[in-house]
């Protein structure tokens, strides 16, 4: 049976974190939501809410890409070693050097927004 989480009650005084997401490994966080929320701590929720969702989108994104690149190359390299010989971990650290570097840009991307979206947030967490 499936719960889907319109269907948890949960206590809104408080945020809740729950378990990593199995692709992008980020914690879902439900914000708590105060009686009477001010325009400016709806946004500043709302805000937050956006960041989670836009970081778990990327990660989930990110790491397939990641499992599906390292899949193709982990065959590759068996085919070119034989059945006998194993992967080794230098062969995983050239794979993740080339992976890291072919998403170079897209983390540099990923880093721009991120810290844009939080020079927006933290200030809002003080007013």
């Amino acid at each position: 049976m499936c719960i889907h989480d319109d269907q948890i009650r949960m206590d809104r005084r408080y945020d809740w974190v729950g378990p990593p997401h199995p692709v992008s490994k980020i914690r879902p966080i439900k914000l708590r939501r105060v009686d009477n929320e001010s325009d400016l701590e709806r946004q500043y929720r709302e805000a937050r809410e956006e960041l989670n969702r836009w970081n778990s989108a990327f990660w989930a994104k990110h790491n397939s890409l990641f499992d599906t690149k390292k899949a193709e190359f982990v065959e590759q390299r068996k085919k070119e070693l034989g059945r006998i010989e194993q992967i080794s971990a230098n062969d995983l650290s050239v794979f993740y050097k080339q992976f890291l570097d072919s998403q170079y840009t897209s983390m540099m991307a990923y880093n721009k927004a991120h810290n844009l979206s939080a020079f927006y947030i933290i200030p809002c967490s003080y007013m």
